[in-house]
């Protein structure tokens, strides 16, 4: 979509009466579209079989922010999410349609290196799935299959460099020979997130990453995700509406599927444009 489209669906949403109800949706009200955006999303559609799942979102995300997804359960956004890096083509009954740009390429190209594509599009997922390794061999796998360090040396580098962005050098680096699987929770949730910054990725996807943590661990965990954004671009899926406001710059609101409402997360938070965002967010329904 050209400027001049974007500008005039910004002119024709942004002043948008709240609809009433999910059968009200006729476009995403907000600001989905960025003038500078890292990754474009166009007409998404996704199927399981002969079910929708999401219909027709469109959204920009920009470089170095972080936003936020919120929506009921069952609502899409961490269907949408798994788009971002084709996670759902290990679901046989699944299809997806529309166009995902990651920096102007198709990255649903059939000539598309899908490994490649997990590198430079990360993910962390909602439980702490660290591998049966020590912790330096869980930071350092990735580096080692994309050949990223040639020597010993420059592994050792990127895993203490990635363990410290993770915020876990200090509590770690007199016992990498440790298993991962040894840690707390919340220690083995920054060891994921370590690991996946470790192949330098441009985008971090993460899919509930506090909901089985405690509030030390969350708290650590979202202090983390402020400071990875001055590097990364950071797209969380939260049930937690007080963590899409701490942590986020814009939020994203998905009802049945449809992307309601795209604003700055203060806007969403205090005057939402859309009845079923703030609905929502005051606790009527979700």
């Amino acid at each position: 979509m050209n400027m001049m489209l974007k500008k005039q669906f910004y002119e024709n949403t942004a002043t948008e009466s709240k609809l009433p109800d999910a059968d009200g949706i006729r476009q995403t009200v907000g600001e989905p579209f960025l003038e500078n955006s890292r990754i474009s999303c166009r007409e998404i559609d996704v199927f399981y079989g002969q079910k929708a799942a999401i219909n027709k979102v469109s959204l920009d995300i920009g470089s170095n922010e972080v936003i936020a997804m919120i929506g009921p359960s069952g609502c899409g956004k961490s269907t949408f999410l798994r788009c971002l890096n084709r996670m759902n083509d290990t679901i046989d009954s699944c299809r997806v349609t529309g166009s995902i740009l990651l920096d102007g390429e198709d990255i649903n190209r059939t000539d598309v290196d899908v490994v490649l594509l997990r590198a430079r599009v990360g993910m962390v997922f909602q439980k702490p799935n660290p591998f049966p390794k020590s912790i330096w061999e869980n930071v350092a796998y990735g580096p080692k299959i994309h050949g990223l360090a040639p020597k010993k040396n420059d592994l050792d580098e990127i895993v203490e460099t990635s363990l410290r962005r993770a915020g876990l050098w200090d509590e770690v680096k007199d016992r990498l020979d440790e298993l991962g699987i040894g840690l707390s929770g919340g220690q083995q949730q920054r060891l994921c997130i370590a690991r996946t910054i470790a192949v330098s990725p441009e985008v971090i996807l993460m899919d509930e990453p506090c909901s089985a943590l405690d509030p030390i661990a969350t708290a650590k965990i979202e202090d983390l995700i402020s400071g990875l954004r001055e590097k990364f671009t950071i797209i969380i899926v939260t049930h937690s509406m007080q963590q899409a406001s701490r942590i986020s710059q814009r939020t994203a609101y998905f009802h049945l599927g449809n992307l309601v409402e795209v604003s700055t997360t203060r806007q969403l938070f205090t005057n939402p444009r859309h009845q079923l965002t703030e609905d929502y967010i005051t606790g009527r329904f979700g």
